[in-house]
């Protein structure tokens, strides 16, 4: 994308405070004081289409959204006229005088005006009114009051006619006559630019807020730090960047201040909208549910428009989508004039700002009067942008425009390496008893690791004590009950059972993809005795249990419906701040800040196996911090942990006896794989895909940063910097459910959220945000989330007693789910109904389902 200035235009008086018009054909501005000059923005060196008719001085002008024919309309403080640009260039090429429609006769100092998408209506801002103009009959339609400052600007929207949005120097915005919903983006003085949703019943909300201003200076401050030259010896070190010397100090910055100050005054604003792009895999062949144009990448991966902000000392090109900024343009930098020639010119500072009316995404012009003009002659300079065919570093709209990728995809079609860690298995060692003899007739010695058949169990020794004389456990609060029956550890084993055969009843069943938000609350129960903070919430993979991470030092399970008593998880010293499923759903994973994460059985209440943290271990080393993130990954293969900057990865063996009293001996191994640090003090949040066979795991920093570790190579693959003003507390991948399948693209996207910032939708392959969602109040408190299913929602926290359910196409909140008594902690989607359940600070379960 490039800058590039086309012509200066001379006019008899300074029009910096006048409104002109430009579209993607046409450009029109004062000539003299009642006389508009009409150019061509083919060439520009052409003489201008004059249009006379009004005697006093023009104070704006707009061109219609039509093209057959082509108006425009001119305003003063005598007429309001309406010309025809075809009808005008015909009499003129005939020596005919040209004449215009008038559609208003002494309504006063008009201001602005502006065309309604159909070129039916004119609103005209006289002073703190709307004129609304009929150009037909020629006649004042309506007459819209209730500001009490001068209008600034008056827009239909461009949907419907009857939506007429009106700003003021009252510092209020208005909505006329509303019908449905649309975008509005107004900018202020003070370098803000805020968007509204006028969606009728949700109150006009503030969607986004975009400090302009904040943007111009950290983009004048990273255009003049330039690296110094090294002096002395070359210091190499093998530390994290957050433990090295901070060498900020030895770059000279040089702040925007010492350029001429312009300010960041919003001038104007203007939407570009690019094209819809097809996918290439809807053929008749290709099942519906893979099809691209029926799922929601269609929405959410096309092109974004870009919102066009021009102000006093720059422009701006944001993706409305996500906010970020596309591109940047000082108007104080030299801008080509000619390609060949190589001349440039510069523009210093703006007056006004008008962009094109046209739609097409590929070239957007723009018209910056100068303020700084030494005469009464001032000149109006047209320059015109387009963008190039690739993009900064690689990122922007490469994935819009249809390209193909083959980098990181969380579903890896290349295979397993030959030394990769994904390969490690945990193989039980089968150890010989030295004090057995040998008799007569025995059998051959089998091999290591073969399993003898057909041979009678005897037991020749006695039972070993139950080991009060040893070290006491970790775990002293179990205390162990020898009066177990047999039938008990029976009746564990047929529910283990029992659940499988009911999941294999339950995979006929389908999540419904085209189903509405769960908004009806249908049960509340509470977790505890006590009110007791809820940190997290987990569904089974087969959605017949719910698992909560409790801050009392226990988890608890339930099983569904709501309402039934379950069973503890008591072992932690601390908080526990995670909790895990296996996809089989046999096994619970909890992570505790006591630096231990603990694996239980389902059903029972003390850990299967649990890292000691005083206990020595070789192959095992002792977790510096608090274990912070605990999930069971590569189909139920391994374990992932992370504590402190470092992701570990464990493999493991279980084992589960039937004798009652041997069920209190750990007999179930583990040994760490590999561990993976990141350039971070310490990892916040991590995420991994267990429903299938997936490389990608994904950890977040202390350093705003996303790391995305490949696990069949055993590094890091990408790094994505200034992720969140914040660090991000929550990473949240579009895993689906065992009910539910989405074409292999939609699993690329994930979730990220921080405190203090908002929710942001990302796309791993394009290494971009696609959207952002904002409503939510999440200053201080690490609120979850979770997508549903289908993908068509994202569901989160809130620290305002509310749970927000928002529409991944629509980038705003669909429902508010209210009721609660403390904050919103967690929340989770049934993987099988469209059901939502909601956790919070006072120990209270809420689930909801849809009406």
């Amino acid at each position: 994308m490039e800058l590039q200035y086309l012509k200066n235009i001379r006019t008899a008086f300074n029009p910096a405070h006048i409104q002109i018009a430009l579209d993607g054909t046409y450009l029109a501005l004062p000539l003299t004081r009642t006389t508009v000059g009409v150019w061509s923005l083919q060439d520009l060196s052409f003489k201008p289409l004059e249009l006379e008719g009004h005697r006093k001085t023009i104070r704006c002008m707009s061109f219609g959204h039509g093209s057959q024919p082509k108006y425009i309309c001119t305003a003063a403080d005598n007429y309001v006229i309406v010309w025809n640009i075809h009808l005008a260039r015909q009499a003129v090429s005939k020596g005919n005088q040209v004449k215009g429609k008038v559609i208003g006769t002494t309504l006063g100092c008009i201001q602005y005006c502006s065309f309604s998408p159909d070129d039916r209506l004119v609103a005209a801002c006289c002073e703190n009114d709307v004129i609304i103009l009929e150009i037909k009959n020629e006649k004042v339609l309506a007459t819209v009051e209730g500001h009490t400052a001068r209008l600034t600007g008056a827009e239909f929207c461009p949907h419907y006619t009857s939506t007429l949005v009106t700003i003021s120097e009252d510092r209020t915005f208005k909505v006329w006559d509303i019908s449905d919903f649309s975008l509005v983006a107004i900018g202020t003085a003070d370098g803000q630019v805020r968007v509204y949703d006028l969606t009728d019943g949700n109150g006009f909300r503030c969607l986004h807020q975009l400090d302009v201003e904040k943007i111009v200076r950290k983009q004048k401050e990273k255009k003049f730090i330039e690296p110094q030259p090294s002096q002395g010896p070359v210091k190499i070190s093998s530390r994290p960047s957050w433990k090295r010397p901070d060498q900020s100090e030895e770059v000279e910055i040089v702040s925007a201040e010492d350029e001429i100050e312009t300010g960041s005054a919003i001038l104007g604003l203007h939407f570009t909208y690019g094209s819809q792009n097809k996918s290439s895999n809807s053929s008749s062949s290709t099942p519906s549910f893979l099809r691209h144009e029926n799922t929601l990448l269609n929405d959410l991966l096309d092109a974004a428009p870009m919102l066009c902000i021009g102000t006093t000392g720059s422009l701006l090109q944001i993706n409305a989508k996500t906010l970020d900024v596309y591109k940047y343009f000082d108007l104080q930098d030299d801008i080509l004039t000619d390609i060949l020639d190589m001349e440039t010119v510069v523009l210093n500072a703006a007056g006004s700002v008008y962009f094109s009316q046209g739609s097409s995404p590929d070239q957007w012009k723009h018209a910056a009067i100068h303020k700084d003009e030494p005469d009464l002659a001032s000149a109006m300079s047209a320059v015109s942008v387009t963008p190039q065919s690739s993009t900064e570093g690689g990122k922007g709209d490469s994935l819009q425009e249809g390209n193909s990728f083959e980098g990181i995809t969380v579903l890896s079609n290349t295979p397993l390496l030959p030394n990769s860690a994904l390969r490690s298995e945990m193989v039980k060692k089968v150890k010989e008893d030295p004090k057995a003899k040998k008799t007569k007739g025995a059998t051959p010695k089998n091999k290591p690791g073969q399993m003898m058949k057909d041979q009678p169990i005897t037991f020749h020794h006695k039972v070993k004590s139950s080991g009060y004389t040893e070290t006491p456990r970790q775990t002293p609060m179990f205390k162990p009950q020898t009066n177990f029956s047999k039938s008990a550890s029976s009746n564990s084993l047929m529910s283990h059972s029992s659940s499988s055969s009911s999941l294999g009843k339950s995979m006929d069943k389908t999540y419904p993809m085209k189903c509405d938000p769960p908004t009806e609350c249908h049960c509340k129960i509470d977790v505890a005795e006590r009110p007791t903070p809820i940190n997290r919430i987990k569904f089974s993979d087969d959605g017949q249990y719910l698992a909560t991470a409790l801050s009392n030092k226990s988890g608890h399970v339930f099983k569904l419906p709501l309402g039934n008593k379950g069973f503890s998880c008591t072992g932690h010293n601390n908080n526990v701040n995670g909790i895990s499923w296996s996809h089989d759903g046999n096994w619970l994973l909890t992570s505790s800040d006591d630096k231990s994460a603990f694996l239980w059985s389902k059903g029972q209440s003390d850990p299967n196996m649990y890292k000691d943290t005083q206990k020595k271990d070789k192959d095992n080393v002792a977790f510096p911090k608090e274990v912070n993130f605990a999930q069971f990954y590569y189909m139920d293969k391994f374990i992932l942990l992370t504590s402190g900057n470092t992701l570990y990865m464990y493999k493991y063996h279980l084992e589960q006896t039937k004798d009652d009293i041997k069920r209190y001996l750990s007999t179930s191994k583990y040994k760490q794989v590999t561990s993976l640090a990141i350039e971070s003090q310490q990892i916040t949040a991590a995420s991994a895909v267990n429903g299938f066979y997936s490389y990608i795991v994904m950890c977040a920093g202390t350093n705003k940063s996303v790391t995305v570790f490949d696990m069949n190579v055993g590094r890091n693959v990408r790094i994505m910097a200034d992720v969140h003003t914040r660090p991000a507390h929550v990473i949240c991948q579009n895993e689906g459910s065992t009910f539910v399948s989405h074409p292999s693209s939609a699993y690329d996207l994930f979730v990220t959220a921080a405190a203090g910032d908002c929710i942001k939708l990302w796309d791993l392959r394009a290494d971009r945000c696609v959207r952002r969602y904002e409503g939510h109040q999440n200053r201080t408190y690490t609120c979850g989330l979770d997508l549903s299913p289908c993908g068509r929602y994202l569901a989160t926290g809130s620290e305002d007693k509310t749970a927000y359910i928002f529409d991944l196409r629509a980038g705003t909140y669909c429902s508010k789910l209210g009721g609660h008594n403390d904050t919103v902690s967690d929340v989770a989607f049934h993987p099988l109904y469209p059901q939502l359940v909601t956790a919070t600070l006072d120990g209270k379960l809420r689930l909801y389902k849809d009406k």
